[in-house]
């Protein structure tokens, strides 16, 4: 069972400027490495998937994709942190979000049919969950280079031999059909408080 506690919800409008920023919570020092995280694993998955496409091509850049965020959960899981990429339509099964998690993205995806989501969009909450406490951090993942639908777009936007290899590795494939800047998950990242 989860209790919550509110530390921000989504995003908070910022100064004159317009920018959005994550409130800080005095006191949890998580909130930040929760971000610095979330932003290795986007910046690290792009890249990589840039290098691997322009090597191997789509087909052979599906792999690597999880490859990364799998690399940087392994790196944090004896911390006791969890990090996954979640989307209300998985291409990996292990990728389905928990409650909290379809929580955050329904709001992410309200925040976009309006116009609102950015990309410095972000969401973190403190929660208990069986009796321990854990700082609960999203951030939205959206197809916005045209590079993304080349794996997650529609029929016409995948290459034959790209949806020949998803059918391959993800039988249950239902990560497809998203057109360019569409919401199409979200980092998550769950630490323990002490």
């Amino acid at each position: 069972m989860t209790s919550r506690g509110v530390i921000a919800w989504l995003v908070v409008a910022g100064a004159a400027a317009g920018a959005w920023a994550l409130q800080q919570a005095p006191g949890v020092p998580e909130a930040a490495r929760a971000r610095g995280v979330a932003q290795t694993v986007l910046t690290e998955s792009r890249s990589l998937l840039m290098r691997e496409m322009n090597e191997k091509g789509p087909a052979g850049a599906l792999q690597a994709c999880a490859a990364v965020a799998l690399d940087l959960a392994k790196k944090h899981e004896a911390e006791g942190w969890r990090i996954r990429r979640v989307s209300d339509r998985v291409r990996n099964p292990a990728d389905t979000p928990d409650s909290w998690e379809k929580g955050v993205l329904a709001a992410f995806a309200a925040m976009h049919a309006k116009g609102q989501l950015r990309p410095d969009t972000e969401q973190v909450e403190v929660v208990n969950e069986s009796g321990r406490r854990y700082l609960r951090y999203m951030k939205p993942i959206t197809t916005a280079a045209p590079l993304c639908l080349k794996c997650h777009g529609t029929p016409g936007d995948i290459a034959p031999d790209v949806r020949a290899r998803i059918r391959e590795l993800y039988p249950g494939d239902r990560a497809t059909g998203y057109r360019l800047n569409d919401l199409r998950g979200a980092v998550s990242v769950k630490i323990p408080i002490r």
